[in-house]
């Protein structure tokens, strides 16, 4: 079956009190926009459009060459930004995939797992949801009887019970394509944001008698959004830690594990040694048996098997087995 990516980007992200779109801002090596493409790129979507908006040469330039692009002038809310794809996916079949361009730890197994669960369930509109202990902000699932759902209800037009569920809406969707686009016509702006909210297409689908579905995350930090730098901050670190554990359980020795950053895309063996203050970022390889650090700048550079680099920085380089870089040394482009 044919699959397509909407991913939302056009926002300014008032909250970050920064010129640059809140999309683009780092986490770790890479833009947020950069960790949803490459999920949903890597859940198998070849098909992607990007909305943008805010600085739109900002995100175009990130993304240049992987993907389309639509363009929201007017920030009129969600279903607003993705009724502004419809020019690419308007006669399609299909499956449309929304996502949201600030959710950057959504895996590639979440987002096909959502694919897959609303092909075999059948569904019309397949919803992300996680529960949440915290689930202040996030939009909620209201369930009905036979505990389908029955809509969702922004954070801003809950009432007292609707606040106290903790399931939420992680606003990421797998839906029917021509089905998306005639339903997102019907909702309207009658909420107090005056915006076109995109949840409201779960009642407007049931009301025309299509089958919604769910498929819930296990792990409720994969849907964490970011509204400001502190949350920002947070997400880099918890993603930090994570990459770390991630390659202790694979047989790496890291020393002071607070003070090294590892990019999401570094591959490393096992029987490396990595020492305190070291970087590592993007597409990286350490050989085995290298000793990294302290104090080492690795920056897209392939380090092979006994090599050895402390108080330096490579970059865009290859170091030979065995060698040795360092100390105080600046190597770039070289060999790779």
């Amino acid at each position: 079956m044919n699959v397509s990516a909407v991913i939302l980007a056009a926002g300014k992200g008032t909250r970050m009190n920064s010129d640059v779109p809140k999309c683009a801002h780092l986490i770790i090596d890479k833009p947020m926009i950069r960790y949803v493409y490459d999920s949903i790129a890597g859940a198998g979507v070849e098909d992607i459009i990007t909305v943008v908006g805010y600085k739109k040469e900002v995100i175009e330039r990130i993304l240049a060459g992987k993907c389309r692009f639509a363009v929201q002038e007017q920030q009129l809310g969600t279903a607003h930004a993705v009724l502004m794809a419809e020019e690419y996916l308007r006669d399609k079949e299909g499956i449309t995939l929304i996502a949201i361009g600030d959710m950057p730890l959504i895996s590639k197994d979440t987002y096909a797992g959502l694919i897959t669960s609303h092909i075999q369930n059948k569904a019309d509109l397949t919803v992300l949801t996680a529960d949440h202990p915290d689930p202040y902000g996030y939009g909620r699932i209201i369930r009905g009887e036979n505990g389908e759902i029955t809509e969702i209800v922004e954070e801003k037009d809950c009432d007292t019970y609707q606040r106290r569920i903790t399931e939420i809406n992680a606003s990421v969707y797998a839906v029917d394509n021509k089905k998306l686009f005639a339903t997102l016509r019907l909702i309207k702006d009658n909420n107090q944001q005056k915006e076109y909210y995109l949840t409201d297409i779960v009642k407007h689908f049931r009301n025309q008698g299509y089958k919604v579905s769910d498929y819930q995350v296990p792990d409720y930090h994969q849907i964490s959004g970011v509204n400001d730098q502190i949350q920002l901050t947070e997400m880099e670190e918890y993603l930090r830690q994570k990459i770390i554990r991630k390659h202790l359980i694979n047989g790496v020795t890291i020393h002071s594990p607070h003070t090294v950053m590892i990019g999401l895309d570094v591959k490393i063996e096992n029987g490396v040694i990595i020492f305190p203050g070291t970087i590592i970022l993007k597409a990286s390889s350490i050989g085995k048996g290298a000793l990294i650090g302290p104090y080492a700048f690795v920056d897209n550079a392939i380090v092979n098997e006994g090599a050895k680099i402390y108080y330096s920085s490579v970059k865009n380089t290859t170091v030979a087995s065995n060698e040795v870089i360092g100390p105080y040394v600046s190597v770039n482009n070289r060999g790779k």
